[in-house]
């Protein structure tokens, strides 16, 4: 079954290979320390990263991939999000979408992002303009070849264009806000780079496509069990995606 870690060629299937694999991390990482949390950043190659959470007795409390690629947006930074106790080292950031000028409270589309490294992020004052880096784990993944192939695909009376944005982690299916705010989307976008890649621990293979879609890029990963055809340079891809990203340096 497809999920956040095939996104990224770690087949994970039982709890105990879970445990295995987040024990070579704690292992092989680098540690990333403030006066109160730690973070475990193991990052084996090819945009690859598994990011670990511990707690004060420096035991393994979560667990979170993300995708280290070239795509980059600048975004208009307006809320810190603290996730739940029962999550306790996760939390995301509200955003907009290219803002306008210098004015971070506007833009193409408001947002929510993941965080791996939520309490190592500088952003004391908020809202600010900022460069982040922004992977989206595929859920649900279409390919097409180019634009007249995507519209062919468009059956519904509303059709969405080839580079569209729906923030569907702040909204219900019936158009009220959701409380509290998810890190998903449904966009469509172009694909500007796309290859087959290897993740280097497992000898396992992932989609990748950097991507342009309204708003600015963003690195889409996939399992290939997802797709219905190839990502092609100049294609279309469309889906329902998991949103993790990090500031840019």
């Amino acid at each position: 079954m497809a999920s956040h870690l095939s996104d990224i060629g770690f087949q994970v299937e039982t709890e105990k290979e879970l445990q295995q694999l987040a024990a070579r991390a704690y292992e092989e990482g680098e540690v990333f320390e403030t006066s109160t949390v730690s973070y475990i950043k193991w990052a084996p190659g090819e945009g690859v990263e598994l990011w670990l959470q511990l707690d004060r007795a420096n035991d393994v409390i979560g667990i979170n991939p993300h995708f280290s690629g070239s795509s980059v947006m600048r975004v208009g930074l307006t809320q810190r999000l603290v996730r739940s106790e029962a999550r306790p080292l996760d939390g995301a950031l509200h955003a907009w979408a290219n803002p306008e000028g210098e004015d971070p409270e506007t833009g193409a589309y408001p947002f929510v992002f993941d965080v791996p490294d939520y309490y190592l992020i500088d952003v004391a004052e908020l809202p600010a303009i900022a460069k982040i880096q922004l992977a989206a784990f595929a859920h649900e993944l279409q390919s097409y070849d180019n634009d007249e192939a995507y519209a062919e695909s468009q059956s519904d009376e509303i059709k969405f264009a080839s580079e569209s944005f729906i923030p569907a982690g702040l909204f219900s299916p019936g158009g009220e806000a959701t409380g509290p705010p998810e890190a998903h989307a449904i966009f469509t976008g172009h694909v500007l780079e796309a290859s087959i890649i290897t993740n280097p621990v497992t000898g396992v293979e992932f989609c990748w496509a950097k991507t342009k879609t309204i708003g600015g890029e963003i690195d889409v990963v996939a399992d290939p069990a997802l797709l219905n055809g190839l990502l092609i340079k100049g294609g279309v891809l469309s889906g329902y995606f998991w949103l993790s990203g990090r500031l840019s340096t």
